[in-house]
C-alpha cells in the first residue's frame, strides 16, 4: 500500500467525549490528503474505524482520468482482482460522493490509474459524519385525561 489517510477513532472519541461532558459531540471529522498515483499503478488510502451507519462524503480532484473505488477491508486485499465494492466512479476532473457506511470496520478509498498513461496528481477530502442516534419516543398518551 502506497498511501495511507486516517479518519480513525475520531468518531467514536467525539461522540464519548460529548456523552461524557454532557455536551453535544463534534459533528465530523475531516481529512484532506494530496497524492501522486503514477501511470500504471494505484493507491489505496485507509479510512479506519468507520461505524456502521456513519456518512462518509468523498471528494477527489485529479488532473486527469481516475478510477476511484471504495471497499470494506475485507474487499481490498482481493484488488486488482473483482471486488464487490460499496462504490465505484470515474473521475474525469473531479468526482464526490456520499455513503452510508452498510457495515462497520476499516475501509479503502483505491485510486486506479492502472489503464493511465501519465501520472495523476489527486487531492481528495474525505468527511466522516456520526449516525444519528434514533429519535426518543415521545411518551405514551394518557387515555381518559383531558386538561381544561
Amino acid at each position: 500500500m502506497q498511501g495511507q489517510l486516517r479518519v480513525s477513532a475520531l468518531l467514536r472519541g467525539a461522540a464519548l467525549a460529548g456523552a461524557l461532558l454532557l455536551v453535544p459531540p463534534v459533528l465530523a471529522a475531516k481529512a484532506e490528503l494530496n497524492a501522486e498515483v503514477p501511470a500504471q499503478k494505484w493507491k489505496a488510502l485507509r479510512v479506519r474505524d468507520l461505524p456502521k451507519d456513519a456518512t462518509i462524503a468523498v471528494r477527489v480532484d485529479t488532473s486527469g482520468p481516475i478510477s476511484v473505488i471504495f471497499v470494506h477491508q475485507g474487499e481490498q486485499p482481493s484488488f486488482p482482482r473483482a471486488v464487490r465494492p460499496a462504490f465505484s466512479g470515474t473521475a474525469e476532473r473531479s468526482l464526490s460522493f456520499r455513503i452510508t457506511v452498510p457495515v462497520a470496520g476499516t475501509y479503502y478509498v483505491i485510486l486506479d490509474n492502472r489503464r493511465g498513461s501519465q501520472a495523476r496528481q489527486v487531492r481528495i477530502r474525505i468527511e466522516a459524519v456520526p449516525a444519528r442516534p434514533p429519535a426518543a419516543k415521545p411518551p405514551p398518551r394518557t387515555k381518559g385525561l383531558d386538561s381544561t
